[in-house]
Order: C-alpha cells, then sequence, then structure tokens
C-alpha cells in the first residue's frame, strides 16, 4: 500500500508589486535609497565592509 501524505497546497501569504523590470517589491512604507536622494553606486562604496558583514552574518 501507499501512504498517502496531505498537502496543504500552494500558499499565497502577500501579492508582490511586479514592476516593469520583472522585479518583484513589496511596499514597505519607506522611500528606497534613489527616493532619499543617496547615490547607491557611493552608499556601495562607502558600506561595502558592513554590507560584507551583513551578508555573512545570514549564512
Amino acid at each position: 500500500m501507499k501512504k498517502r501524505h496531505a498537502r496543504s497546497g500552494t500558499r499565497i501569504t502577500s501579492s508582490p508589486n511586479v514592476t516593469s523590470d520583472g522585479k518583484a517589491r513589496f511596499d514597505t512604507g519607506k522611500p528606497t535609497l534613489t527616493q532619499q536622494g543617496i547615490d547607491v553606486d557611493a552608499f556601495i562604496y562607502k558600506n561595502h565592509a558592513l554590507i560584507e558583514k551583513l551578508r555573512k552574518g545570514t549564512q
């Protein structure tokens, strides 16, 4: 006899906003760095060590 596994089905918790560039974004209510007038490339350059430290902490 085959064992039957209960299937919960597909869960959709929220529907992200998919923009024309194909990236799904969740509206957090906070302005992005670009909207705040911050140069993203300069921000990453200045905070590279912190960004790498935070990335390694999640692995």
